[in-house]
């Protein structure tokens, strides 16, 4: 549910967010992020709550990961800023890349991708009345800008010589006598503004805790406690993540509305949450610890890739 409303941020995420190219076209996708991960650990099966909280909902709740998340407005700043640079870039090989003339930042700025709003479905009782499962308005993202098709020439300058969809890397070194960068434009722009949106480990985390927590006796056993609620009320569900299960339509009905009251109810009379955020927290505890170097310097690297933006962004990308 929480992860399926973020783009995870791998070496694509920047010729993504640039230019709006399929993923497969970066040739930086999956491979490169388990080789960069591949000596992390991600297993927390020692991981054990040493105390159970009562929560009525996530509204106030945060988890340990997030500390090491990009946030959204700092993944705006940084897509924008790399945006600048490829308009740069371009503008060297005569090409027009157009840019937004704002940054418009996301509509929950401090929001990042643990997604505690809806991470363990709905958990408040005033959003289901009124929205049922649906998302309240003010929380959609902002559509994307419809990003203009690149010729073959501009395309070619964009990505040099990265691989195509056929897996085939063309050897792309020059542009009307002008030399290519490594990558293209787009691969220009990373090396300047920095890997930060490339370090995946922190998501790997706050996937993997997410995964295995249902996996452990205390949720499984509040999955259960939920259900037998559920049932009480005249819904056969066996866990939380059901009722969200397949696409909602235009507007909530009044039977969702119903069936989403009845699973925020459920939810507190068996303190699933409150079970659930506890098993998550001790997880993603020993999970930072065991990679607490690793995830430093991915902290690192992301302070300075925002700084980096930052300064992109207030110079305008002129030098």
């Amino acid at each position: 549910m929480f992860s399926s409303r973020r783009m995870f941020r791998s070496a694509a995420v920047l010729v993504l967010g640039v230019v709006g190219l399929p993923a497969t076209v970066s040739g930086c996708g999956t491979s490169s992020t388990s080789h960069r991960n591949s000596g992390a650990d991600l297993l927390a099966a020692d991981a054990s709550p040493t105390a159970i909280p009562i929560l009525s909902s996530t509204a106030s709740v945060s988890l340990p990961i997030e500390d090491y998340l990009l946030k959204n407005d700092e993944h705006s700043q940084i897509l924008y800023a790399s945006k600048l640079l490829v308009r740069q870039c371009m503008a060297r090989f005569g090409f027009d890349y157009a840019v937004d003339t704002a940054w418009k930042s996301p509509l929950n700025p401090k929001d990042d991708a643990a997604n505690m709003a809806r991470r363990y479905g709905i958990s408040d009782a005033g959003t289901a009345s009124r929205y049922g499962y649906h998302p309240p308005a003010d929380a959609l993202p902002a559509a994307p800008p419809r990003t203009p098709s690149m010729s073959g020439a501009e395309l070619n300058v964009f990505l040099g010589d990265v691989p195509r969809p056929d897996n085939k890397a063309p050897h792309l070194k020059e542009y009307k006598g002008q030399a290519i960068p490594q990558h293209g434009c787009s691969g220009e722009a990373e090396r300047k503004i920095g890997k930060g949106l490339q370090e995946r480990l922190p998501e790997s985390i706050n996937d993997a805790s997410y995964q295995e927590s249902m996996s452990t006796p205390q949720v499984s056993a509040a999955f259960r406690s939920w259900s037998t609620c559920m049932k009480q009320h005249g819904y056969s569900f066996r866990t939380p993540l059901e009722p969200l299960r397949g696409r909602l339509p235009a507007s909530p009905s009044a039977t969702e509305i119903q069936t989403a009251e009845a699973d925020v109810a459920c939810k507190q009379k068996t303190n699933l949450i409150g079970i659930w955020v506890a098993v998550e927290t001790a997880m993603q505890k020993e999970l930072i610890e065991k990679n607490q170097e690793a995830l430093t310097q991915v902290r690192d690297t992301a302070r300075q890739t925002i700084e980096r933006s930052a300064k992109v962004i207030a110079e305008g990308a002129v030098s």
